[in-house]
């Protein structure tokens, strides 16, 4: 009698995850090297990040899983109202996410994807962690300077506030800087799973990583800075004291939690021993919002107008919440779209090759 092979849904699972991994393969060399520098500076500068740091993540992500699935469902929802003929609308939805949730090719290369891009966010939180270490906040002076000669002698927080200085909008803004975190987490589990466009996705991961350790990393430390919220706190003068006066104002009007998360950030930088980092130049709210929109856009255009409004409105919250510098946001943009080509050239290259 022939029994059931019971371990050919494993095996049939294991050998996709070998398939996953190889076409993985230039995104595991990208990784391991940028992990490796991370390893070998945390050892050579300063105290490694412990396990507080992968937990934080995995907790900071298993938080969001339930709004991301619920983001998902609404989109199925809407593809099954608006794409999906009348007649075939019946049973649609149960068998769309049937067919996603037990694609084995989908769920290994999500499930590598995944592996690697937290390897990526922790190599990158260890190495800012030693920005102070490596290069104390230089640059804030000349940031302003900068700020004031690219606005026509005005400090951009002033126009940002003439234009959109009501307390509702502040409001309203300060929750799409707060939603920011929710968006970059769903669009790089978004890649990671997703079957369709494969060129844009890997081309997403790959320009994940450079921007990350680029603009996050290396010119973080080349240009330290800590950014206008903390200019008086570091003795560079009262130039956003009025700035920071205007937030304090708007908070007893229209609930803003930038202020908190401000202090408590400072706290962090502050203690003994901290190995905590600030850094302002470039913004990576700015940089890695402006790389979602590239992505959408290769996705769909509609998509790409919509994450391409949102990063405005990133930017200009940058400078009206006095988290950065406005050359902070032109930088992160500028270096977000120079990965993303570089990415693009990578793989064409690799792909000739």
């Amino acid at each position: 009698m022939h029994l059931p092979d019971i371990a050919a849904p494993e095996t049939r699972f294991a050998a996709h995850l070998r398939q996953a991994a190889l076409r993985h393969r230039l995104l595991f060399v990208i990784v391991l090297a940028y992990a490796g520098l991370s390893f070998a500076l945390s050892q050579i500068f300063g105290s490694p990040a412990g396990d507080e740091k992968l937990s934080g993540l995995v907790w900071n992500f298993a938080v969001m899983l339930p709004m991301m699935a619920y983001f998902l469902l609404a989109w199925r929802l809407v593809v099954q109202r608006f794409a999906v003929p009348a007649d075939q609308r019946s049973g649609w939805l149960k068998a769309d996410l049937k067919r996603s949730l037990t694609d084995p090719e989908r769920l290994s290369s999500g499930l590598v994807g995944v592996v690697l891009m937290f390897v990526v966010l922790i190599s990158f939180a260890q190495l800012k962690r030693l920005i102070p270490v490596l290069q104390p906040f230089a640059w804030d002076e000349t940031f302003i300077l900068l700020d004031r000669a690219l606005h026509f002698g005005l400090d951009p927080w002033r126009i940002a506030h003439a234009v959109a200085g009501h307390p509702l909008v502040v409001t309203a803004i300060t929750g799409a800087y707060n939603f920011w975190l929710f968006l970059m987490y769903f669009s790089l589990i978004f890649a990671c799973f997703s079957t369709a466009n494969r060129a844009a996705r890997m081309q997403y991961l790959i320009a994940f990583i450079l921007t990350w350790a680029i603009g996050g990393n290396l010119v973080a430390t080349l240009f330290s800075s800590a950014g206008p919220v903390y200019v008086e706190r570091l003795g560079l003068g009262d130039t956003f004291a009025p700035l920071m006066a205007l937030l304090q104002d708007h908070a007893k009007v229209q609930p803003i939690t930038v202020i908190e998360t401000q202090d408590l950030l400072w706290a962090f930088y502050a203690a003994p021993d901290s190995m905590s980092g600030i850094s302002a130049f470039p913004s990576m709210h700015v940089a890695s919002t402006t790389l979602m929109a590239l992505y959408a856009r290769a996705y769909n255009r509609r998509f790409g107008q919509v994450v391409t409004g949102f990063a405005c409105v990133i930017m200009l919250g940058s400078v009206l919440l006095a988290w950065h510098y406005a050359v902070d946001g032109y930088a992160g943009a500028l270096i977000a779209l120079a990965c993303w080509w570089g990415a693009g050239q990578v793989m064409r290259r690799v792909t000739a090759a």
